[in-house]
């Protein structure tokens, strides 16, 4: 029986964006991409577009705050040296503003030549799942904006009189 190999870099980093998005930490999660990397949820038919580091941050920081104990439970790992690359069958776990959340993903990570930065982030999500369930966050959210004007409009009624 040999000795178990060390993990790659690239191995190290793949589980170190695991570990960001388990932080749901803004932050962290863009600590661990490259100035250059791009992002794009897929399949296509969702057509999403792809992000840049500051559309990832701004579309993402917009909704981080729909969600809390956001867990990503890894599956398996698949690592490809050639082509640096390694490959994340994933679910993820979390609480909403639209009740529990989970979905299935398969994340494909492309790294810097060092192995210690994503350059290219492909994640396929479950498209049906996160249609429907952003759908009942937006329409939580539309609710919530309506109630705080219709309050806020109440408040400037009262005190006008």
């Amino acid at each position: 029986m040999g000795l178990a190999e060390a993990p790659s870099r690239r191995y190290q980093t793949a589980l170190e964006v695991v570990e960001a998005y388990n932080s749901w930490d803004l932050s962290k999660i863009m600590a661990v991409r490259a100035p250059e990397c791009l992002t794009q949820v897929l399949p296509k038919s969702l057509d999403r577009p792809e992000l840049n580091n500051a559309d990832y941050a701004k579309y993402l920081g917009t909704v981080m705050p729909a969600f809390s104990n956001f867990h990503v439970h890894v599956n398996e790992i698949i690592e490809d040296s050639r082509q640096n690359k390694v490959s994340i069958w994933a679910k993820s776990t979390a609480d909403t503003i639209a009740g529990p959340y989970a979905n299935e993903y398969v994340l494909i990570f492309h790294f810097n030549e060092a192995g210690d930065k994503l350059v290219r982030f492909y994640e396929f999500v479950d498209s049906k799942y996160s249609v429907d369930h952003f759908a009942k966050i937006h329409e939580v959210v539309q609710k919530r904006a309506k109630a705080a004007a219709a309050a806020g409009g109440a408040v400037k009624a009262q005190s006008s009189i």
